[in-house]
């Protein structure tokens, strides 16, 4: 069971792991983890279906044993032995202890019901990781490929998503005394439809970033859309994750190390917009950045 857990979270690690991502994608892999450990440990008639090595665990153990092949192809057969746990052997709290009661006996059934326990555990912490979840999901107004085809359900949709993503920025929309409102709400909601439209006709099956890459030097967008330009650039400033901070401060630690500790700061930030940026190396023109060093002060030039 746990291999299969593990699988899935894996797949959701390497997506914030990727070099671009945006909230949607952290959004969609969320959606989709959540939803494969639901379908795979949470329905009691397709327990386990799917799955890549507990449904062959069960399948080859439904006699009570399993035959393993060694390199020598000899089988050995094991007896599956269910081994009871005393509640008072679990580090937990009494009422978790209550409710696992059912759960402790030395028997098939209640491995189940202790793997659909520890899943529903699982799938509580991710939202708890995650509270903004449905703020990812609300990305998907700036997401053609999410549109549906149907006109009616695509304005119905951006509506929900409007509203949901106001909520969320209701601190940037306060109409207290000397407050200026970074966005106009009835003007987003004025311009919404027209939008939506003109965005699905032009970038039909484009994703958010993608859509923005064709239109954000576009002077005519910006004239006619201008407050849903201004929420759309918003939207794309949201951290989906903190792999570029970690990555940046690895980049540092690399570049400033012990031995070059009187590295400016202008410097390093050179470097490091560099290395992580850009160019690569073989597209580097090194005659030019030696010119450039050498004549930026005097230097002694050794010659090679």
């Amino acid at each position: 069971m746990l291999a299969d857990v593990l699988g899935e979270l894996n797949k959701l690690n390497m997506t914030f792991q990727e070099e671009t991502v945006d909230i949607k994608t952290i959004g969609l892999a969320l959606e989709v983890t959540i939803s494969t450990l639901s379908r795979w440990f949470l329905r009691k008639e397709t327990f386990a279906e799917d799955t890549i090595y507990l449904s062959k665990f069960l399948s080859d153990s439904q006699n009570g044993y399993i035959d393993i092949k060694d390199e020598e192809t000899m089988v050995e057969r094991h007896e599956l032995r269910y081994i009871s746990i005393s509640a008072m052997d679990i580090e937990s709290s009494e009422a978790r202890k209550q409710s696992m009661k059912p759960c402790i006996e030395g028997t098939q059934e209640s491995c189940q019901k202790l793997t659909e326990g520890y899943i529903e555990t699982l799938i509580d912490s991710l939202n708890e990781r995650f509270p903004d979840l449905h703020l990812f999901n609300v990305a998907k107004l700036f997401s053609p490929c999410y549109y549906p085809e149907e006109r009616r359900n695509r304005e119905k949709n951006s509506e929900r998503w409007i509203l949901k993503l106001f909520q969320h920025l209701q601190h940037t929309i306060s109409r207290d005394a000397g407050f200026v409102a970074l966005f106009d709400v009835k003007s987003c909601k004025r311009e919404l439809h027209p939008f939506v439209d003109s965005l699905n006709l032009a970038c039909e099956g484009f994703s958010m970033k993608e859509a923005w890459k064709v239109f954000r030097n576009t002077e005519q967008w910006h004239k006619t859309y201008p407050n849903m330009m201004k929420l759309w650039q918003a939207v794309l400033t949201i951290p989906a994750s903190t792999v570029d901070c970690e990555r940046g401060f690895s980049k540092q630690n690399i570049i400033k190390d012990i031995r070059k500790s009187r590295l400016g700061l202008d410097t390093l930030d050179a470097l490091m917009r560099i290395s992580l940026n850009g160019p690569e190396p073989s597209n580097v023109d090194w005659h030019a950045v030696y010119k450039v060093w050498k004549d930026t002060k005097s230097r002694r030039i050794l010659e090679l």
